[in-house]
């Protein structure tokens, strides 16, 4: 089976509120006052995996201590 493209969400440490806030519930500013933004509560790796799921895997290994937004993740090509 050839691999393809996917692009992993990632959520950064302690922004698991945040992250949902701004991209689920389209929440711009959260409760201490501070501007939300894309690159402020999360990032996105591009990794080469048979499938989402080998996809993730390999990102959370890369990244263990990390949560993955699995929703926001997807096969790109």
């Amino acid at each position: 089976m050839s691999k393809s493209t996917y692009m992993v969400t990632v959520i950064r440490e302690g922004r698991e509120k945040d992250y949902r806030d701004f991209w689920d519930r389209e929440i711009k500013v959260n409760s201490d006052g501070e501007e939300l933004h894309p690159a402020l509560v999360g990032f996105t790796e591009v990794v080469e995996a048979k499938n989402l799921n080998e996809a993730v895997a390999i990102v959370q290994k890369k990244h263990p201590a990390l949560i993955v937004a699995r929703d926001h993740s997807a096969k790109v090509g």
